[in-house]
Parts: C-alpha cells; sequence; structure tokens
C-alpha cells in the first residue's frame, strides 16, 4: 500500500519543500523590504532650485506675450473689452473648466455602458503540478501521484459584465455632472461680467486722463518755474521773507497737488494696458469718447430691478443646479436599497493539452441584495433629503443678500446722479471764475501765480465732475450686475479678436444706454408694504 501521505515515506519530500518554501519566502520578504526604501526615498519632495524658478518666470512671461496683438487703432471700449476677455486668464481659465465639465459628462454617460474585459494570463511552474486523492470515508489513497495541468499553459478570453445597479447609479451620475457643467457656464458668466465692468472703469479712467494730462503738463511745468523762481528770490533776498515763504508755501502745495493728479491719471493707462495685455511702455491711443454724458436707467422700480435680479443672477442659478444636484443623490440612495441584478457572459480559452475542451463560454444570472441597507438606507435617504433642504435653504438666503445688493446699487447709482449734478454745477462756476481770470491776466491785474491757483482749482473740478461721471457710469454697471445682466454675450468666442469687438459693440449697447433686458416675468405682484 501506497504510504499515507505525512508518515516517514514522505518526510523527506515535505522536508525538500519546506526549504524551498522558506528560501521563497524569505525572497518575497527582501523583495518586498527593497521595493519598501526605493518607495520611501521616491516620495521625498525635490526643492526647486533658484535657476529652475527663474527659468519658470522667463517661460511663463514669455507665455504671457506670447500671443500680443499690437493695437494698430485708437482704442474703443468694445476693443478694449474684447482684448481683455481674450487675453485674461480668469476668462480662458472659466471656458476650460466649462470644456472639462462637458468632458465628465461624456465619461459619466460612458459609465452606463456595460463592462467588457479581455482577460489572458500565463501559468509556468518547475514540475508537474501532481497530487494524490484520498477517499473520504476509508482515508485511504484512491488515486496516486497525478496531475491533469500543464505546468506551463495560457488562459485567455472576454467577459462581459452588466448590472441594473450600476446602470442606474451611472445613469444619475451623469445627470449630477451635466449639471455640473450648467454650474460652470454660470461662474463663467459672473467671471465675464466682473472682468468688463474693470475695463469699463479703467477705459473711463484712461480717457480722462488723455483728455487731461496734456492741460495739466504746462500748467505744471509754469508752477515749477514760479516757485523756483520764488527760492531763488528768497535766496538772494531780494523780498521779505515772510511773504515770500508763505507763497512758496502755497505753491508747493499746489505743485504737490498737481504732481498727485498727474500720478493718478498715468496710473489709470498703465492698469488699462495691464487688463487688456498691453506693454506699459507701449504708448497707448484711445478712441474719442464723449465725456460730458449722464448714465441713466430706463426705470426706477426697484421691484422690477428685484425681480430680474432673483431671475438672472448667476449666484441663484448656480445654486438652483446645485438643488438639483443634491437630488440626484436622493434617488441614487434609493436606487441602493433595491437588490441588485445583473448579467455575466464569458468566452474562455486554455492551452492546457490535457482539457477535452480547450474553448468553451458560459452565461449566468446572479442577483443580491445587501442585508446592511435595511439600516443604512433610510438614513442614507434621510441625510440625502435633508441636503437638498439645505439647498433650498441656502438659496433662500442668497436670494435675501440679493434682494439687498440690488438695493444698495441702485441706491449708490442714484447718490452717484447727485452728487454728479452737483459737481457739474461746481465746474460751471469754477469754468467762469477761469474765464474771468485770464480776463483779469490779460489786464495784468491778476499774478501768474493766482491764474495757476485758479486753473489748478478749474482742472480739479474738471476732474472731479468726470470722476463722478465715471462714478455714476461704474454704478449703473453695478446695478445690471446685481441684477444678473449680461453686460456681454456669455457665449462670446475668445478666438477671433476682430469678431469679438464686433459682437461687444452689440453686446453693451443696451446697457450703455440703460435699458433692462427683455425677460419674461409672470405678471408683477405688488411689492409688500410694510406693516
Amino acid at each position: 500500500m501506497t504510504p499515507f501521505p505525512g508518515t516517514d515515506a514522505n518526510r523527506p519530500v515535505a522536508c525538500g519543500r519546506r526549504t524551498m518554501t522558506g528560501r521563497l519566502a524569505r525572497l518575497l520578504a527582501g523583495s518586498s523590504l527593497s521595493a519598501l526604501l526605493l518607495a520611501g526615498c521616491g516620495v521625498r519632495p525635490e526643492v526647486i532650485t533658484p535657476a529652475e524658478h527663474v527659468q519658470r518666470a522667463q517661460a511663463d512671461y514669455t507665455k504671457i506675450y506670447d500671443g500680443y496683438v499690437p493695437v494698430d487703432r485708437p482704442l474703443a471700449l468694445p476693443d478694449a473689452i474684447a482684448r481683455a476677455l481674450k487675453y485674461n486668464y480668469d476668462a480662458q481659465l472659466s471656458r476650460e473648466q466649462i470644456t472639462l465639465q462637458e468632458r465628465q459628462v461624456d465619461l459619466a454617460l460612458a459609465g452606463m455602458l456595460p463592462r467588457l474585459a479581455l482577460n489572458a494570463g500565463y501559468t509556468a511552474r518547475n514540475n508537474d503540478p501532481a497530487a494524490q486523492s484520498i477517499n473520504e470515508r476509508t482515508k485511504q489513497v484512491s488515486l496516486d501521484y497525478a496531475f491533469s495541468e500543464e505546468p506551463r499553459h495560457v488562459t485567455a478570453g472576454p467577459e462581459f459584465t452588466w448590472t441594473v445597479l450600476d446602470l442606474g447609479l451611472s445613469y444619475y451620475q451623469a445627470k449630477q455632472q451635466g449639471y455640473q457643467s450648467l454650474v460652470a457656464v454660470e461662474r463663467r458668466r459672473k467671471v465675464i461680467d466682473e472682468i468688463v465692468r474693470k475695463v469699463q472703469d479703467s477705459y473711463w479712467k484712461a480717457t480722462v486722463a488723455s483728455t487731461l494730462l496734456p492741460r495739466l503738463k504746462p500748467i505744471l511745468a509754469r508752477a515749477e518755474r514760479i516757485l523756483e523762481a520764488s527760492r531763488e528770490a528768497t535766496r538772494r533776498q531780494l523780498s521779505p521773507d515772510m511773504p515770500m515763504l508763505e507763497f512758496q508755501r502755497e505753491m508747493t502745495q499746489v505743485v504737490g497737488q498737481l504732481h498727485h493728479i498727474d500720478t493718478n491719471l498715468n496710473d489709470a493707462r498703465a492698469q488699462l494696458a495691464t487688463l487688456i495685455n498691453v506693454p506699459t511702455n507701449v504708448p497707448l491711443a484711445l478712441a474719442k469718447t464723449e465725456l460730458d454724458r449722464r448714465p441713466s436707467i430706463e426705470t426706477a422700480d426697484t421691484h422690477r430691478l428685484e425681480e430680474i435680479g432673483l431671475a438672472l443672477r448667476p449666484e441663484l442659478r448656480e445654486e438652483a443646479y446645485k438643488e438639483r444636484i443634491d437630488r440626484q443623490d436622493v434617488y441614487k440612495e434609493i436606487l441602493k436599497m433595491m437588490p441588485g441584478f445583473g448579467i455575466l457572459a464569458n468566452f474562455n480559452y486554455d492551452s492546457n493539452k490535457y482539457l477535452y475542451n480547450n474553448t468553451w463560454g458560459s452565461v449566468g444570472v446572479q442577483a443580491g441584495f445587501n442585508v446592511a441597507n435595511i439600516i443604512r438606507g433610510p438614513r442614507a435617504i434621510s441625510a440625502a433629503k435633508e441636503a437638498v433642504e439645505v439647498s433650498k435653504t441656502r438659496r433662500l438666503a442668497l436670494s435675501v443678500a440679493v434682494l439687498s445688493q440690488v438695493n444698495l446699487a441702485y441706491q449708490s447709482y442714484a447718490s452717484a446722479m447727485e452728487d454728479l449734478r452737483t459737481s457739474r454745477d461746481i465746474l460751471d462756476v469754477e469754468r467762469k471764475i477761469g474765464s474771468v481770470s485770464r480776463n483779469a491776466r490779460t489786464a495784468s491785474s491778476l499774478s501768474d501765480a493766482q491764474l495757476i491757483q485758479r486753473e489748478l482749482e478749474e482742472i480739479v473740478a474738471e476732474l472731479n465732475y468726470y470722476h463722478n461721471v465715471g462714478l455714476a457710469q461704474y454704478a449703473l454697471v453695478t446695478v445690471y450686475m446685481s441684477c444678473g445682466v449680461d453686460l456681454v454675450p456669455p457665449t462670446i468666442e475668445l478666438d477671433d479678436l476682430g469678431k469679438m469687438s464686433q459682437d461687444i459693440v452689440g453686446g453693451i449697447a443696451p446697457w450703455a444706454s440703460g435699458k433692462l433686458p427683455a425677460v419674461e416675468l409672470p405678471e408683477a405682484a405688488p411689492a409688500p408694504q410694510p406693516s
């Protein structure tokens, strides 16, 4: 009788196997330790050297001005907005985020497809996989050492898997991702409007600078000459000290004020150049703009403005999409409570020559239910519904903030218009005083210093008036933004600069003339009255 496995006759073989197994274990342990040491060394961060920082900065600088298009004509406001949108990386980033979200939608839709995997494998060993068979009842050897598998063989075949649960979850995931792409669109609207508001404000300041700087420079030069002459006279003791010193103090204040105005006006041009991607050392010619204009809005009905704001504000639309995203989580949790059902199918090949059938196909159906979902499921559904309620409350809280912003924006606009009217009256008076002063200087009844003082006061009044015009325009744009009105078409393409300018001309015309968008709203309910 063949000895029973584990008797003395088999011990040498068993010892040989244990020795081989021990060597294999030590080899695997050494390999794992080496891999861990190499991995530990590999995760240490490498410090970026100063030379690499300089190289990176040079590459970024080149990239920023790589697509620079020179300004070949006097720059109008639509051209400035077009250049800002084309070269502003926030605008480019918002467009790329929309593209990314749309691709994520395609990826989520692909998750609804069944799983089709191609499997292949190769098995090799250094001897035959022989084994004995033991009779369960008698515990006697019923078959000598034998094998039915080659030491080396190849397996391959496709495997098809499709489950209803994965299909449903992928469906709701795709809907959520679709809403995420719409959220990205609303965020792009906000980014574009903020860029347009900045450009409009900077363009106006630069236009005022282009108008006043040519007049300011000669006055500043004359004031500096008079001040220097006064100091020279003091050094030579040609006049009493106290009156001359008081005169110098007044002229120093005048020169300082003129320098301050000159600096602010030049800063406005530099700020505009930065926004539209024009090097600050490049001369920038602006198109002629009517400075003496008063912006106005076609309605003073703040209740109507509030309704438009609640309908169009990007933040509220974003919250509405987020609520729908959270609602899909409720459906997903309900779906997870249901039993899983799936279909399995595969085709197999095995190069083992001892098999009677080397190729075979199989198909099956499986169903399963996670019993723990009886406890977890209702809690998960309740939490998902609570998230929806939180989204609604958050949107209502933001709606209250939007109503406040609309009213504050309109009040700021009304206050700016009042300041504009006051500054206009002051400018009219200063211009009359300036005309009288120039006539007096012609009649030699007014000194150069006194004339410069009058001209400075006139320029300050004019600058203050144009500044208030700009504030009124900025306040008007803020009213439109608080109502969610798009200052330029939100779908504008950023590729062709000339086409962008043409589209923006029509886009800015309504809000530049104070017109509100034609928003289809239900008949306005009466405004709530305080009790």
